[in-house]
């Protein structure tokens, strides 16, 4: 487990990065022959429906619940780092 996070943070996250790098690597083929735009507007909604499918599928649940509790996460982290100092 990473070190400062919590098992549902890094479960989540875990998770996720299949769907990242997956999208990172089409996006970057599909970036070349198609240009950016097309790009990413297509490889969006492909990966949306690939990530939802499989969380339907595998997890049981929705996919938009593990990226609110990574945003929810960082957005704490975010909240104590802008914290003034007393």
């Amino acid at each position: 487990m990473m070190i400062g996070m919590d098992y549902k943070i890094t479960t989540a996250i875990k998770r996720q990065v299949p769907f990242l790098m997956g999208g990172t690597i089409t996006g970057v083929i599909m970036t070349y022959y198609l240009g950016f735009p097309i790009t990413l507007l297509v490889n969006s909604m492909v990966w949306y429906l690939i990530s939802h499918i499989t969380y339907k599928l595998i997890w049981k649940k929705s996919g938009l619940t593990d990226q609110k509790v990574i945003v929810g996460y960082f957005r704490t982290k975010i909240k104590s780092k802008n914290k003034p100092r007393q």
